[in-house]
């Protein structure tokens, strides 16, 4: 048992660490809203900026307009990562972690803290919107729930990083904070998820794009290798194997059904499920990983979420619903993990 949740008479210090790369302008905005805009105390609150070897004169800017912000120049891009730095010299007991171009709104942080303390929770996840449409969110684009979170905007207890040792390393970018609530839940830490804050990300809504041009982006491959590298790493041996069988018959269907240039996310997918093989480190809870195979939705069999053989072939069935919402249906039927309002998870 851990113990959890926040001093009940005091509020907690918190250090928002942000990493930056080549956003100097969104950087600019977003330390603006959190050190100008924040209701918490600002008497709580101190700022590290990792600058992970921008061009753009980003840590110039910090420097110059933001003297009270401590600054940590990186000489080599390291991706995700780079908070790691931050992390390792920040001093509050809560620590947010955002992006270059992500902030809370005004009582965003005051009221997630507040509910990580009613909740006896160890993270935070947000809701996340497009700043420039507010009522696009991206959590809807790809649903994380309470099985992983937004890396955009999250709040965690200082100890948590203490005992996990932040992210890893081998993960440049992206699916990042899948292995991390892998190691979390692992350790017995809970998960509260408050979509009724929401972060803004300084990012344009997508939500008009043609989703198949998904699949011949550098987003795709790159995604391939890390969840089969995180499956191979975490996942118990049989789960991991399945997991890696589904993500490679996801490739196979992607590259026959919508473009060819998916079956390029075969190499990536053997690649990181050999990669995670020599990294393994399974968690030892047997539940937690079957759960993550069966119900986080990018390790999930792709005949779960689309046609089955047979109606690729014809032989309709009439009792199944179409594609979309057979995808729906997968969420609505795991509410304990895709939850609409405020919950919790731990294991």
């Amino acid at each position: 048992m851990h113990d959890r949740g926040v001093d009940t008479s005091l509020s907690p210090a918190v250090t928002i660490v942000f990493l930056a790369y080549n956003r100097r302008d969104e950087l600019r905005t977003s330390l603006r809203r959190m050190l100008e805009q924040c209701d918490y105390d600002s008497e709580l609150i101190d700022v590290i900026v990792v600058d992970n070897a921008s061009a753009d004169g980003t840590a110039e800017m910090v420097t110059a307009e933001f003297p009270q912000v401590r600054l940590i120049r990186r000489d080599v891009n390291c991706g995700i990562s780079g908070w790691n730095d931050g992390f390792a010299v920040a001093t509050g007991e809560l620590l947010l972690v955002l992006d270059d171009d992500c902030y809370l709104p005004e009582e965003g942080l005051s009221t997630a803290v507040a509910a990580m303390r009613e909740h006896h929770a160890d993270l935070v996840s947000f809701a996340v919107a497009a700043a420039d449409t507010p009522d696009y969110l991206f959590n809807r684009s790809y649903r994380t729930g309470l099985l992983s979170f937004w890396g955009c905007a999250v709040l965690i207890r200082r100890d948590v990083i203490d005992a996990l040792g932040g992210y890893d390393p081998e993960i440049f970018v992206w699916a990042h904070e899948l292995e991390f609530m892998l190691r979390f839940f692992d350790r017995g830490f809970r998960h509260l998820h408050l979509p009724e804050v929401v972060a803004i990300h300084m990012k344009p809504a997508n939500a008009d794009r043609d989703w198949r041009e998904y699949f011949g982006m550098r987003s795709y491959r790159v995604n391939s290798r890390h969840f089969a590298y995180i499956a191979g790493k975490q996942l118990r041996a049989r789960d991991a194997w399945e997991a890696f069988f589904a993500l490679l018959v996801r490739n196979l269907r992607d590259g026959a059904r919508y473009d060819r240039a998916a079956f390029g996310g075969v190499p990536n997918t053997v690649a990181g499920f050999v990669n995670g093989l020599r990294c393994r480190a399974p968690v030892g809870n047997a539940e937690l990983s079957h759960t993550y195979r069966h119900n986080f939705h990018s390790f999930a069999s792709p005949w779960w979420l689309s046609r089955r053989p047979r109606e690729v072939l014809g032989f309709d069935r009439p009792d199944l619903p179409p594609v979309d919402e057979r995808i729906t249906h997968y969420f609505t039927e795991r509410p304990e993990y895709y939850p609409e309002s405020a919950a919790t998870l731990e294991f």
